[in-house]
């Protein structure tokens, strides 16, 4: 474990025989098993962001269901969107009032596939006054604040308000809280009498704060094309990392390597890669390598400069991008790569020099020491075609690096993403 590595929570909810049937994803600020933070929605913001950016899906949920703590001002927020409504239900809470807008949003989440837990019920007047139950999909009843001869009262009004919902008792234990609401007619089950939390830990993959936030901000225009994104994106080797390992995540249904990074916005889709820069701006590091950042772009932008074969000139881009990740996040680089979906010609082009992408990264390095020698070996008669290609790709990063510190004061988070649409009584 280093002073980089993050962590996250996880919880089993079991069904009546025992089986999982998901895990609360909790926020956790270190290895110990205790719930410390003084902002909900930055833990709420965290725990996504390691979920999907971090671990993936597929790592910590597999096919089982994901809970995830939320409350109005997620939803309003439009964070919730960066996950696919498969497989995550937000638990929420009525810590601050349902306005009007909120529940148009919940509205629309449920439209979409979302599903809500209404969190920590622990008496009838907290199912009258509640406005986000006619949205749960799940009831989770808190035993500690219910009287032992309430608790038979409560699942009936539950089930009398919201007759598709599940029942879930939280804060189960002990085996005689157990036999007391399987009598009671509880669907899941969580607590720890079946498991404490176990915290999972992880090493931390920073994005640079001034890059994710202009791609934040030019993303919202609605005539973004694939080509200025991949130019943003190609602006810092972090920032193209953790898009490739979103694309890694099976939370998109993706199953396939990818080649570049612009295949990989494709896949995801612009509308997706909006949503993702909403937390990547959210949760990016301000203490990036401002120079090895420099250097991936410069690299980058060579690479696809030099590449005969036009095919292959997003590849080589992407070779020259994540080219300096090992030394960004101090980790060797094959490790780097197996957390990514990227083709064998990009491993290899990176790991081992191999192949033409292997050429031509080589290129770029000897550029950067002025080995001439070097340079007439690997590109033969080519010297002052790939000294004019290096002048222009230092010069097209140093602008993207002005662009980036000049964007990183002046920009605000944007509101929701989509526009609602009326609710009718």
């Amino acid at each position: 474990m280093s002073s980089t590595d993050i962590f996250l929570g996880r919880q089993a909810i079991l069904d009546g025989e025992r089986c999982t049937f998901g895990y609360e994803l909790l926020y956790r600020g270190g290895p110990a098993d205790v719930s410390a933070f003084d902002d909900s929605r930055q833990a709420t913001r965290g725990v996504i962001e390691r979920v999907l950016l971090h671990w993936g899906m597929e790592r910590i949920i597999g096919d089982r269901f994901g809970f995830i703590n939320a409350d109005a001002e997620v939803i309003r927020s439009g964070i919730h969107l960066a996950l696919p409504p498969e497989g995550i239900i937000f638990e929420l809470r009525e810590d601050e009032p349902y306005d009007d807008e909120i529940i148009e949003k919940l509205v629309e989440a449920r439209r979409q596939g979302y599903h809500f837990a209404l969190d920590n019920v622990g008496d009838v007047a907290h199912l009258e006054a509640s406005k986000a139950l006619p949205f749960a999909s799940m009831v989770k009843v808190e035993l500690t604040t219910v009287p032992r001869a309430e608790i038979g009262r409560l699942v009936a009004e539950v089930r009398r308000r919201v007759p598709t919902a599940l029942l879930v008792a939280e804060k189960v234990e002990t085996a005689a809280d157990f036999g007391i609401c399987v009598e009671a007619g509880f669907d899941l089950f969580q607590g720890y009498f079946f498991a404490r939390p176990e915290v999972l830990s992880k090493a931390d993959r920073p994005t640079n704060a001034s890059s994710a936030v202009a791609l934040l901000a030019e993303i919202q225009r609605a005539e973004l094309d694939v080509d200025r994104v991949e130019e943003l994106v190609g602006a810092d080797p972090s920032l193209g990392f953790r898009l490739l390992a979103v694309v890694n995540s099976s939370a998109f249904g993706l199953d396939r390597r990818v080649d570049s990074i612009r295949h990989a916005i494709v896949l995801l889709g612009l509308n997706q890669v909006r949503h993702l820069a909403t937390l990547l701006s959210l949760s990016a590091s301000k203490d990036a390598n401002e120079e090895l950042i420099t250097l991936g772009a410069v690299r980058a932008k060579l690479a696809s400069s030099l590449v005969s074969d036009p095919t292959l000139r997003s590849s080589a881009f992407t070779v020259g991008l994540l080219s300096v990740t090992d030394s960004i996040y101090r980790t060797p680089m094959a490790d780097l790569l197996a957390e990514l979906p990227v083709t064998e010609e990009i491993t290899g082009a990176l790991v081992d020099g191999s192949g033409e992408l292997g050429r031509i990264l080589e290129i770029a390095r000897a550029c950067e020491r002025a080995d001439v020698a070097a340079i007439c070996e690997l590109a033969p008669g080519q010297l002052d075609t790939v000294h004019g290609h290096y002048a222009e790709a230092i010069a097209w990063a140093d602008e993207l690096r002005d662009h980036l510190v000049m964007r990183r004061s002046r920009v605000e988070l944007p509101g929701t993403p989509w526009a609602p649409p009326t609710v009718h009584a």
